[in-house]
């Protein structure tokens, strides 16, 4: 054969493979068809990866959890008790159990925290938290003296394939001290394959100190609910304490990480140490406060690694560490129900510092409760557009879309063959700034009133700023007994109450928080004057030094 010809031969077939090649790597990365259960809604561009923000669910109801199974399955709950399971591929969503004798009254009890075993395929197990009432315990009161029956317990489900149900329930921990608030809770396997339980403090802030006390802590524990032999206290669940309530836990890139609300101010993120103090209630935040220096140097309190005042309300907590999306990557993903927001917060190398924080999505979907990542990347959200904070503050949540409520929305990656099939949908960046989320409501003429802005900040929320309260939710503090009596007064604002309270007749079942450590006593003073001389009339002052007496009553 002509050598030229024979070149020229395998230049083709050369070629020829070559193109072959290209064509069957353009045909193997063209995306699948979306399914049409899912409902784009926007578009959000980062640096290079464009993303599509999908609803796949909807008409939810009060759901807490969503987590992403060793099935490949979603899961989430609904505090009345459900556990659904989820098919990401056909969206068909099964209920495979509800809980009996779930108690969901009040603020934020019922079915919370689920997470599935490390090695779900050969041991189908599911663990979940709830509450509950048992009437035969009567050792147990809330902070006025009153008798709390509520409880919950950690219990072990069985997932039976061919039935698609769970089954034969095992107690893990049992008779944990509940309330109808602050009861947290999250559950998240850790690395070693241990289950960490994270617990608020049911509405009473002296749980938080008490080591003896479950309430106000991180727990861990073996899979069977045996104490490990490496915790921090010999034959203790106790893994950290100093906890007011937390609702994110994240065990990722060999650190376990939380989310924990604040009163009125100071919500954190922690990185969670075995035998952590993290302070509440005599620290809020840092230690950056005189009134708590003194308990942050005796017991070496743990601070956070980033911490919000105004509050945000952080919710479900998650980590980043798939490929699929590189700007995303190294990054702790937080939902916000006040924030109505999606945070991400990268870390640095160490897992111990965020370098940068970027926020997504405010106010586009509401209360953002909880999120999960799937094994190929994909970040889903649930949102609590349906529990008491949306009716009870509708002056902050007015604008929360009605429509669909709630829904699970799905983040993925929009492949190049896709991108002209979504241009008509509005794009979203990172939001330039987090929303302000002061309580700016200040009543006019009264803004350079002493107390006036502490009131507005820390009151008002709950007890509106003219002090009319809530009907059914919160009391006035217009022509009350409590705030006739100097004494009480301060003692309530100091160290807060929970229980039923009857005020004007009227009966309240709720938790507030006290600001002993949040609030100087200057601040405590100008902001008690302004309730009973600016709100009410008495004309007697409040001192500092009366102050003093009450706060040395009840220090740490």
């Amino acid at each position: 054969m002509n050598k030229a010809i024979h070149k020229v031969t395998i230049l083709l077939c050369i070629t020829a493979m070559a193109l072959g090649s290209v064509f069957m790597s353009c045909e193997s990365s063209k995306s699948e068809e979306r399914p049409e259960f899912e409902k784009p809604k926007f578009i959000i561009q980062l640096e290079k990866t464009r993303l599509l923000v999908s609803e796949v669910v909807r008409n939810l109801d009060e759901p807490w959890e969503i987590t992403w199974g060793g099935d490949d399955h979603l899961w989430f709950t609904e505090k009345k008790g459900n556990v659904l399971r989820m098919n990401p591929n056909t969206g068909q969503v099964k209920k495979v159990l509800n809980v009996p004798n779930v108690y969901s009254e009040g603020n934020t009890p019922g079915l919370l925290g689920l997470v599935l075993g490390p090695d779900f395929k050969n041991e189908p197990y599911v663990y979940m938290h709830y509450t509950y009432i048992d009437s035969s315990i009567t050792d147990q009161f809330d902070r006025r003296g009153s008798p709390n029956f509520v409880r919950s317990k950690v219990e072990r489900y069985t997932y039976f394939q061919k039935e698609d149900t769970l089954k034969e329930p095992e107690l893990i921990l049992p008779k944990i001290p509940g309330f109808r608030a602050h009861n947290g809770s999250r559950l998240a396997i850790s690395e070693d394959d241990k289950l960490l339980f994270t617990i608020g403090d049911v509405g009473n802030s002296e749980n938080a100190q008490t080591i003896q006390s479950l309430p106000g802590k991180v727990l861990r524990m073996n899979l069977d609910g045996s104490v490990p032999k490496d915790n921090p206290i010999a034959g203790s669940y106790f893994y950290s304490m100093g906890h007011r309530n937390s609702q994110g836990l994240v065990a990722a890139n060999g650190k376990i990480y939380s989310s924990e609300h604040g009163p009125n101010n100071d919500d954190e993120i922690n990185i969670i140490e075995p035998g952590g103090n993290y302070g509440w209630p005599f620290v809020e935040g840092y230690c950056d406060k005189e009134n708590e220096m003194a308990f942050c140097d005796s017991v070496k309190v743990t601070e956070p690694i980033y911490d919000w005042t105004p509050t945000i309300a952080p919710a479900g907590l998650d980590f980043y560490a798939n490929a699929a999306i590189p700007e995303w990557k190294n990054n702790l993903m937080l939902a916000t129900l006040k924030g109505q927001a999606l945070w991400l917060f990268e870390l640095d190398d160490s897992g111990e510092k965020i370098v940068e924080e970027r926020v997504y999505l405010q106010k586009q979907f509401g209360r953002i409760r909880d999120l999960c990542i799937s094994s190929t990347g994909e970040v889903y959200l649930i949102t609590s557009n349906t529990d008491w904070n949306v009716s009870r503050y509708n002056w902050l949540y007015g604008d929360i879309p009605k429509d669909g409520n709630d829904r699970v929305l799905k983040i993925a990656v929009i492949q190049e063959d896709e991108n002209d099939k979504y241009d008509h949908l509005m794009t979203f960046v990172e939001d330039s700034e987090p929303e302000r989320m002061l309580i700016q409501y200040g009543r006019a003429g009264l803004s350079d009133v002493p107390g006036a802005y502490t009131f507005s900040n820390n009151c008002a929320p709950c007890h509106v700023n003219t002090g009319i309260g809530i009907p059914e939710f919160t009391p006035p503090l217009l022509g009350t007994a409590t705030v006739a009596n100097k004494q009480k007064l301060i003692a309530t604002t100091l160290f807060g109450l929970s229980g039923e309270i009857e005020v004007k007749g009227k009966k309240y079942n709720d938790v507030m928080p006290g600001f002993a450590a949040g609030l100087t006593n200057q601040e405590l003073k100008d902001l008690l004057n302004y309730v009973r001389t600016s709100l009410n009339t008495h004309k007697d002052s409040i001192t500092i030094s009366e102050i003093e007496e009450i706060r040395k009553g009840r220090s740490f």
